[in-house]
C-alpha cells in the first residue's frame, strides 16, 4: 500500500469511531451554541447537562478548523464533562468524556495521554456492559497506541477486543472493519495465512451495502496472495477490488493502489502484457492526484515491465518523460529510479551513460536504511563495474554485498553474492574460482528454490489448517448449539411432562368436582323440571280456554253486529227519504265489513293476524251481492298473501269498503258496464300499498278530499291517520283511491 494511501485507511477506519461523538450534536450554528454557553451556569448538574457539555465539545471539535482557540474549547469541556460525570457519579458520561478526550488528545498528536483516557474509556464501558460503545473505545485506544509506536504483534490483540465488542454489540460492519485491520497487520510482519483467515471473516461479516469497503478486503487478498506465491488467487481478488472500486468511483485514488498490486500480480505470473496494463492504469491516477511516492513507485514498475518485455528503448523514452515532467521525480531516500536507469542503459549497451548514474547512487547508498534498496544498489554497481572492466571497484562493492549478506542470512542474498563473484572472476579470467562460485551459486539457488516451496507449501499447510480450524470452530459451536438446544428441549419436555401430570391430576379433580355438583345440579334441575312441566300444562290449558273465550269473544261480537245489521235493515221499511235509506244502507256495509273480521278471527287458528287475500275477496263478493250490480260491474283483484294484524285489518277494510261502495254508486251512472281494479302489494321495507281504481266518470273538477262534507271521505281520512298512513284520491281515467302505510316489526309481532 502506498504511504498516503495508508494514512487515508487509518483516517477512513477512525472516523467511524469519532463520527459517532459527533452524529446527534444538536447544535445548527454558532449562535446557538452562544446562546447554550450563556444558560449552562444556570443549569442543575445532572445527566443531561453532562451531556450538554459533551456536545459543545463535539461542536468545537468538527469546527475548529485547525483553530487553537476551538481545539481548546473542544478539550476544555471534555474535561469539565469528565469533573462534572465525576461529581454526580455518571458513569455512562464519564465514560463517554474520556473517549472524547482521546480522540481530542491524539487530533492534538498527544498521543501518550490519549491512549490513557482511551483506557480508561475502555474500562468505564466494559462495566456499564456497553458493547458497542466499548469496541470504539478500544479501537481508539488501539489508534493511539499504534500513533504512539507499538508494535505490530502487540496492535493485534487490541483489534480483537475491540472486534468482540462489536460481534457482542452485532454491530457486524465494526467488527469487519476490526478483521479487516487485523489482516492488515498480519499482512505487514509476514503471516500470511493469519492475515487471510482474517480478512475472509472481514468479507464474511460485511454485506452488499458496503461495497466501498469490500474492495479493500479484496485488494488487501490481492497483495497477501501475492507474497505467499499463490499468483492466480491474487489476480483474481484482485479484479475483485477493482470491479467494486470502478461502480463505486471509476476515478478514485484507491484504484491506484489496487491497480498497482494487479499489475505486480500479473508480473510475478509471468503476465507482462497485462501488468504493463494495470501500471499503466495506476499511473494515471497517480499523475491525476499529484500523488509523487506512487508515481516514483509506478515509474520504476512501468518500465522494469517495459524491459522484461525487451522494450529496452520503451523504457528508457518512458523515464526520460517523467524526469522531464517531474524534477523531483528522484528520491532523496531511494536509488530505485537510478538503479532503473543504470539497468535500462546497460540493456541497451549504452555503459558510458549508465556510469553517469553512478556518482549520485554512490552518494545515495550512504543513507539508505532500507537493507533491500542498499542490497539492489550494490547488485547495480556491481554490474556495471564488470561491464566497464572496473573490477577494483566491482570487488569493494561486492565485499559490502557479502558482509550485509552474512549478517541478513538468507538464501536470496547468498546466491546473488555467490553469482556477482562468479561474474567478476569470470571476467577477470580467475576460472578456479569462478568455478567454486558458481559451484554456490547452484547450491544456494537449490537451497532458495526449496525453501521457497516449503514456505509456500506450509503456508498453504496453514492456511489450509486455520480454515480448517475455523470450520472446526464453527462446528463445534454448532454441535454446542444444536446440544444445548437439545439439552434444552428435553428440559422442556420434562417441564411439559410434570405440567401434563399436575394438569392432568387438576383437571381429574376438576372433573370429579364438576361431576359431583352437575349430579346435585341435576337432582335439582329435575325437580325444578318437573314443577315447570306441571306449570307449562296449567299454562297451556289457560292459552286454549283463552283462545276458545277469543274465539267465543269474535263469535259474539259478529252475531252482535249481524243482529245491528239486521236491526238497520229493519228500520229501512220506516224511513221515509232516500238519504236516510241510503245513510242506513252505507252503515249495514261498514258493519258487515267490520262483522267479516271478527268471523275470520274466530274461524282462524291465528287470533290476532287477518289472512287479506281471503278477507278481501269476501268483502268484494259481500258488496257485489249488497248492491246487486250482476255482472255491469266487474272487478278485478291482485292481492300479495300476506297477513295483517286486527289494528290495521279494520281500518282498512273500512276504507276498501267506502272506497269501492263509492265506485259502485257513483262510478257508473245509468246502470253502465265498468271495471273495478283493486290491488294490496307488500312492498320494501314493511311498505304496503292499497288501490282501487275504476274506469268510470271520475271525480268532479273542484273535488278536495281534505275539505269534503262527505262522511265516507272523512271516515277514510281518519282511518289513514289512525294508522299512520298516506291517503289519496284523484282523477286517473276514473277514481283513483291509493292507502299507503307503513307496518314495522313490532306491530307485527
Amino acid at each position: 500500500m502506498f504511504p498516503k494511501q495508508s494514512k487515508i485507511f487509518l483516517f477512513l477506519f477512525l472516523l467511524l469511531a469519532i463520527g459517532k461523538l459527533n452524529a446527534l450534536n444538536p447544535f445548527v450554528n454558532l449562535k446557538q451554541v452562544g446562546i447554550v454557553e450563556k444558560k449552562l451556569s444556570y443549569q442543575d448538574n445532572n445527566p443531561v447537562k453532562v451531556k450538554t457539555v459533551l456536545n459543545l465539545s463535539n461542536w468545537y471539535y468538527a469546527h475548529y478548523n485547525d483553530s487553537k482557540a476551538d481545539a481548546q474549547k473542544s478539550l476544555f469541556y471534555a474535561y469539565q464533562a469528565l469533573d462534572l460525570s465525576k461529581k454526580i457519579k455518571f458513569n455512562e458520561g464519564n465514560a463517554e468524556s474520556c473517549l472524547k478526550l482521546a480522540v481530542i488528545l491524539q487530533q492534538a498528536k498527544d498521543y501518550l495521554r490519549a491512549k490513557i483516557y482511551a483506557k480508561k474509556a475502555v474500562n468505564g464501558y466494559q462495566n456499564l456492559n456497553l458493547q458497542d460503545q466499548l469496541g470504539e473505545s478500544w479501537v481508539m485506544y488501539w489508534s493511539a497506541s499504534f500513533l504512539a509506536g507499538m508494535p505490530y504483534e502487540q496492535r493485534i490483540p487490541l483489534l480483537q477486543n475491540a472486534a468482540n465488542a462489536f460481534h457482542k454489540a452485532g454491530n457486524k460492519e465494526r467488527e469487519a472493519d476490526c478483521y479487516k485491520e487485523i489482516g492488515d497487520i498480519y499482512q505487514v510482519i509476514g503471516n500470511g495465512p493469519d492475515s487471510i483467515s482474517s480478512l475472509k471473516r472481514a468479507l464474511a461479516l460485511y454485506d452488499k451495502n458496503t461495497r466501498e469497503k469490500l474492495y479493500g478486503v479484496y485488494d488487501l487478498m490481492c497483495s497477501v496472495y501475492s507474497y505467499m506465491g499463490d499468483h492466480k488467487t491474487a489476480i483474481a481478488c484482485g479484479l475483485k477490488a477493482a470491479s467494486i472500486a470502478e461502480k463505486i468511483d471509476d476515478k478514485s485514488i484507491f484504484l491506484c493502489t489496487i491497480y498497482n498490486r494487479i499489475g505486480v500480480a500479473y508480473y510475478e505470473f509471468q503476465d507482462d502484457k497485462n501488468a504493463q496494463k494495470y501500471y499503466l492504469r495506476s499511473l494515471n491516477i497517480a499523475i491525476r492526484y499529484h500523488d509523487l511516492p506512487s508515481i516514483r513507485e509506478l515509474t520504476h514498475n512501468y518500465s522494469d515491465v517495459l524491459l522484461k518485455l525487451h522494450k529496452s528503448e520503451a523504457a528508457l523514452k518512458f523515464l526520460n518523460l517523467m524526469k522531464a515532467k517531474y524534477h523531483d521525480l528522484f528520491s532523496p531516500q531511494s536509488t530505485a529510479l537510478e538503479c532503473q536507469y543504470i539497468k535500462t542503459y546497460m540493456k541497451l549497451h549504452q555503459y558510458s551513460k549508465a556510469q553517469a548514474y553512478l556518482k549520485p547512487v554512490k552518494q545515495k547508498i550512504k543513507n539508505l536504511n532500507d537493507f533491500h534498496d542498499r542490497m539492489s544498489t550494490y547488485f547495480m554497481i556491481i554490474k556495471l563495474s564488470v561491464k566497464l572492466k572496473n573490477y577494483k571497484e566491482a570487488n569493494v562493492y561486492s565485499i559490502s554485498y557479502d558482509s550485509l549478506t552474512k549478517k541478513l542470512k538468507t538464501n536470496r542474498f547468498f546466491a546473488t553474492s555467490s553469482y556477482l563473484k562468479y561474474s567478476i572472476d569470470s571476467a577477470q579470467g580467475n576460472c578456479n574460482a569462478a568455478m567454486n562460485n558458481y559451484r554456490n551459486y547452484v547450491k544456494y539457488s537449490k537451497d532458495l528454490f526449496d525453501e521457497n516451496k516449503t514456505k509456500q507449501i506450509n503456508q498453504m499447510t496453514i492456511l489450509y489448517e486455520t480454515e480448517k480450524k475455523d470450520k472446526n470452530i464453527i462446528q463445534l459451536k454448532n454441535n454446542s448449539i444444536i446440544q444445548n438446544n437439545k439439552l434444552r428441549h428435553a428440559s422442556i419436555m420434562n417441564n411439559l411432562m410434570l405440567i401434563s401430570i399436575i394438569s392432568l391430576l387438576i383437571i381429574a379433580t376438576l372433573l370429579y368436582r364438576v361431576y359431583r355438583l352437575k349430579k346435585q345440579t341435576n337432582k335439582i334441575l329435575s325437580e325444578q323440571q318437573d314443577e315447570i312441566n306441571k306449570k307449562n300444562i296449567t299454562l297451556q290449558n289457560l292459552v286454549t280456554e283463552k283462545e276458545w273465550l277469543l274465539k267465543e269473544i269474535h263469535h259474539r261480537v259478529k252475531n252482535n253486529l249481524h243482529m245491528v245489521v239486521g236491526l238497520l235493515a229493519s228500520q229501512v221499511e220506516f224511513l221515509k227519504t232516500e238519504e236516510a235509506v241510503q245513510a242506513i244502507n252505507d252503515s249495514q256495509n261498514r258493519i258487515q265489513a267490520m262483522s267479516l273480521i271478527h268471523q275470520k278471527l274466530y274461524q282462524s287458528e291465528n287470533l290476532s293476524m287477518i289472512s287479506m287475500p281471503s278477507y278481501i275477496f269476501e268483502l268484494t263478493e259481500y258488496l257485489k251481492d249488497s248492491f246487486d250490480i250482476g255482472k255491469s260491474i266487474r272487478f278485478v283483484l291482485d292481492i300479495d298473501n300476506f297477513d295483517l294484524p286486527l289494528s290495521h285489518s279494520i281500518p282498512i277494510g273500512l276504507i276498501f269498503n267506502e272506497a269501492v261502495t263509492n265506485s259502485i254508486k257513483y262510478a257508473f251512472p245509468g246502470n253502465a258496464e265498468g271495471k273495478i281494479n283493486i290491488s294490496l302489494k307488500a312492498e320494501n321495507d314493511h311498505k304496503y300499498i292499497l288501490t282501487i281504481h275504476d274506469n268510470g266518470i271520475g271525480l268532479a273538477p273542484d273535488f278536495d278530499s281534505f275539505n269534503n262534507p262527505s262522511l265516507g271521505i272523512r271516515l277514510m281520512n281518519g282511518l289513514s291517520e289512525d294508522i299512520k298512513g298516506k291517503f289519496e284520491i284523484t282523477n286517473d281515467n276514473g277514481t283513483k283511491v291509493s292507502l299507503f302505510f307503513t307496518l314495522n316489526e313490532t306491530t307485527i309481532s
